[in-house]
Formats: structure tokens, C-alpha cells, sequence
């Protein structure tokens, strides 16, 4: 039994009800042919007039307020905001899973260290320098390859984020205009449903952008607030800005063709003087998610520690960790940890001429990485008498090697390639089963709230106005009767 059908058994005894007549005749009223078989001469009863019932309107479905409301609202915010990470983080895991059938970045850095010491056990190997070589370029591909990928998501994620206040900005404004449109109706007692039913969907956008909480005001008008407590709505609507995720800090280009704009973009001329930033205010839906994803503390004055959600600031981690591993072939050592490979190759003095003397691998960072070109293009040989401490400084532990986003500290190189591309795996695994279950309970939401479920909660709010519409018209025909049989008994006397 639905909501509506509990309340209405209670109230059986009201024969006024708005629904039409029954088809079931009223057992408390005798029959025209009762009368005529109880007497037989009695006079045919003339028919009945057939009542045709004035047709009822169909009620407009309005959106569920109240605690019920902001439940179903935030539901649809966790489902929008779970599909905006389980997108991004799922391919940053196709990134490192697969890499575009090239080698995977902690395999890639063992074949390496392998190539080493096989050339360290066997140095009269004649294919051992070019293995080693070979290996080198295949990792230093790989890193090149997954630092491209990172800094293409992030220019999508940026111009989604900057579309996304766009969007957001111009809703707003048109809700306050819908807002002052429904006050002037009501001060003029006009109808405002459908200005009404114009606004509802336009707040609908905006609590799947940021998870906004819904407060009505006077004259039927309304604010909109985040979960945190940041207004979006209020007398006027908040325009918000972002400084955009800038130049990329290593080849200075911006991420993305929208984040290369200036930072006033997304926000109209006439606001651009109050508009306030969005990182850190809107944290909620779908465009809370974008944000989230890319935001960057370390750019801030002064620098913040990274965000330990697996959700925030995934572009920052993701370069830290690749230029992390890029270091571990370019860095120097460092005090009272092994010698780093740079070193262990550069201090082995060559022993034979031609032989290169220093500098396997050369760049800056994770995406200008590679092996000396002297190597590759043969005009140069590797020096094999630095096998042995190359291997050794490869393999070994007691290293501090940290990163934004590394669940803690690493003791060595293979040890850092194999948690970046592990971590970067179980989150993006993380994600899927998270937005599984959003989308499970968002569905559970659609099907109670749209009649496809055991109960149709729309469908039994607007009963329940019927029922206190019909319960309304009961007590006025009472009172109604009650002073019909007052004044009936005064004119009798």
C-alpha cells in the first residue's frame, strides 16, 4: 500500500472526493428496484440526472522540496560529481595500464636494470651495450609518452572547468531573473507556475554542478547555497572566476586551448570586478569534481601540501611523480643516500676512446627526458666498466624518494616506478566502483521519485494534495449544511 492509500483508508467515511464518481453503487442508498419490489404500487422513481463531473486538471509535477528534496538533490550531485572522476581517473589508468601498447612504466624501468646487469655479469657481450641502450630509449619513451597524456587530460579537464563556470554563471543570472519575474507575479496575484517550472529546471542544472542546497524566500523566490556554505544565489547571483590552471610549469604553454584565456573568461564583463574564485568554494557535482581534479596547491602563496583524496589535485601528483621518476636518471646523489645513477655512470672514467664519457641520459624533466643522441645514433659507445655501479645504484635501497600524492616515501627507483603506476591503477579502480554505486542509488532515487518503483513518491505527494483538497471541501459542505438547518429551523418557527 502506497503513502496516499494509508492515509485515505483512514478517511473512508467522506463520500466528497474530487476523483469522479464511483463506479460502485453507494450501499447506504436503496435501489430504484428495491423501492418497487418493497411496494408495489409505488411510482416508478424518475431517473437519475447524470452528473458529469467537472475535469479535474492534471496536476504539474513539481520537483520534491524540503528534507526530501535536498536528499534526492544531493544524490543526483554524488552520482554527476562520481561520473566527472571515475571519466578522468579512468584514463589516467588506461595511461598507465596500457600506454598505447608501449611498455608499462614500472616493467619499463626493470628492463632496464636488467639490461645492466646482464651487461655488469657478461661485459664481453656484444649486443649487451646495445640492449642497455635500447632499454634506456624505451623508458625514457614511456615517461615522455605518459607526461604527454597527463598534460592532453589536463587540457580537456581545464576547458571543461572553465565551460562548466560558464555555464554556471549564466544559470544563476537567469534564476534571478526568474526570481524577480515570480515576485512581481505574486505582488500582481498572478499565476507563477510556469515561471516556476522554468526556474526548477534551471536550479536542477545547477545542484548537478555544485551540489547547491535549495532555501525558499519571500514571494515565492529562492537562494542557493553550496554544501559548504558558499552562496550562489541571494538578493544576486555570485559570479565566480577561476585563474585557470596558467602556464604549464615546464614548457610554459597553457594546458589547454580555453585555460590559455585570461582568467576572467567564464565571467561576464559587468561581474568581472566581483567575481569570486571557484577552487576551494565549489567542491560539490559535477563542476566541483572538475576542480577538484585540478587544482593545484603548490601554485598558491604560500604553497599547499597536496589534497590526500585520491580525487584532488590529480594533475599536480601525476606531474610530481613523472618528473619524480625522471629525476631518478637525471638527479645527483644526494647526502647520506646510494649514489645516484647520473653519478654512477658519470664517475666511471671511459677505457677506450669514443667511449661517452658522461651523460646516458639527458633533459631537464619528465618531458624532455632521453637518451643521449651520441648513443642512439652510434656516434658514441657506452662505457661497459661503469655496468657494476650503474647496477648497483639501481638496485639499491635506503633512498627518501618523495612525491605529491605517493602514499609515503619510497626506498628506491624501482620501487617509485612500480607504486606511481600501481597507485594510478587501484584509484582509477576505486573510481569505477564508486561511480557504480552513485549511479545504483541515483536510479534507486529516479525510480521511486518517477513511479517505477514500489512507491511513487510523486505521484503520492500529489494524491495527498487531492486528499487534502477533498478532506477541505468536506468540512466546508459541512459547515455549509450546518447553517442551512439553522436558518431552515428559524424560518419554520
Amino acid at each position: 500500500m502506497g503513502l496516499f492509500g494509508a492515509i485515505a483508508s483512514t478517511a473512508s467515511e467522506f463520500r466528497i472526493f474530487p476523483s469522479g464518481p464511483s463506479s460502485v453503487p453507494d450501499a447506504t442508498t436503496p435501489t430504484t428496484a428495491g423501492a418497487d419490489a418493497g411496494n408495489p404500487t409505488a411510482i416508478p422513481a424518475a431517473p437519475a440526472p447524470t452528473l458529469v463531473p467537472a475535469p479535474v486538471p492534471t496536476p504539474t509535477l513539481r520537483p520534491l522540496t524540503g528534507a526530501l528534496g535536498a536528499q534526492v538533490g544531493d544524490i543526483t550531485a554524488r552520482q554527476s560529481a562520481a561520473e566527472v572522476r571515475d571519466s578522468a581517473l579512468q584514463d589516467i589508468g588506461t595511461l598507465f595500464g596500457s600506454n598505447a601498447g608501449a611498455t608499462g612504466l614500472g616493467s619499463g624501468f626493470d628492463a632496464f636494470a636488467q639490461a645492466w646487469q646482464q651487461l655488469a655479469a657478461n661485459p664481453a657481450d656484444p649486443a649487451g651495450p646495445q640492449q642497455v641502450i635500447d632499454q634506456g630509449d624505451t623508458l625514457a619513451t614511456t615517461v615522455r609518452s605518459l607526461s604527454r597524456g597527463v598534460e592532453d587530460l589536463a587540457g580537456r579537464l581545464n576547458d571543461r572547468v572553465a565551460t562548466g563556470l560558464s555555464d554556471l554563471n549564466q544559470t544563476l543570472t537567469d534564476i534571478h531573473h526568474a526570481n524577480a519575474t515570480i515576485a512581481s507575479q505574486v505582488a500582481l496575484n498572478r499565476p507563477t507556475d510556469q515561471t516556476e517550472a522554468q526556474r526548477d529546471q534551471l536550479v536542477a542544472k545547477v545542484v548537478d554542478l555544485t551540489g547547491a542546497s535549495v532555501f525558499q524566500r519571500d514571494s515565492k523566490t529562492i537562494a542557493l547555497f553550496t554544501p559548504n556554505g558558499q552562496a550562489l544565489l541571494d538578493q544576486r547571483p555570485v559570479q565566480f572566476t577561476r585563474a585557470g590552471a596558467g602556464p604549464n610549469p615546464v614548457t610554459g604553454a597553457a594546458s589547454g586551448p580555453v585555460a590559455a584565456a585570461a582568467a576572467n573568461t567564464a565571467v561576464p564583463v559587468a561581474a568581472a570586478n566581483t567575481a569570486v574564485p571557484a577552487d576551494g568554494r565549489i567542491d560539490g557535482g559535477r563542476l566541483g569534481a572538475l576542480l577538484r581534479l585540478t587544482a593545484d596547491g603548490s601554485r598558491q602563496m604560500p604553497p599547499q601540501r597536496p589534497n590526500p583524496d585520491p580525487g584532488c589535485e590529480v594533475i599536480r601528483k601525476l606531474r610530481s611523480q613523472l618528473d619524480a621518476v625522471a629525476n631518478t636518471v637525471l638527479g645527483r646523489s644526494r647526502l647520506n643516500q646510494p649514489t645516484s645513477f647520473a653519478d654512477a655512470y658519470d664517475s666511471t672514467p671511459p677505457t677506450a676512446g669514443g667511449q661517452l664519457a658522461h651523460g646516458f641520459f639527458i633533459g631537464n624533466n619528465r618531458q624532455t627526458l632521453m637518451v643521449n643522441p651520441a648513443l642512439t645514433a652510434g656516434t658514441a659507445t657506452l662505457k661497459t666498466d661503469a655496468a657494476p655501479t650503474v647496477a648497483a645504484s639501481l638496485t639499491a635501497n635506503r633512498r627518501q624518494i618523495v612525491a605529491d600524492g605517493l602514499p609515503a616515501p619510497v626506498a628506491s627507483y624501482g620501487a617509485l616506478t612500480a607504486t606511481v603506476g600501481n597507485t594510478w591503477s587501484r584509484v582509477s579502480n576505486t573510481a569505477t566502483r564508486d561511480a557504480k554505486v552513485a549511479d545504483a542509488a541515483s536510479t534507486l532515487m529516479t525510480n521511486q521519485t518517477q513511479g517505477t518503483g514500489s512507491i511513487d513518491l510523486q505521484a503520492e505527494m500529489t494524491k495527498l494534495q487531492t486528499l487534502q483538497t477533498a478532506l477541505s471541501s468536506t468540512n466546508q459542505v459541512g459547515h455549509s449544511l450546518a447553517a442551512f438547518m439553522v436558518a431552515l429551523g428559524q424560518l419554520t418557527t
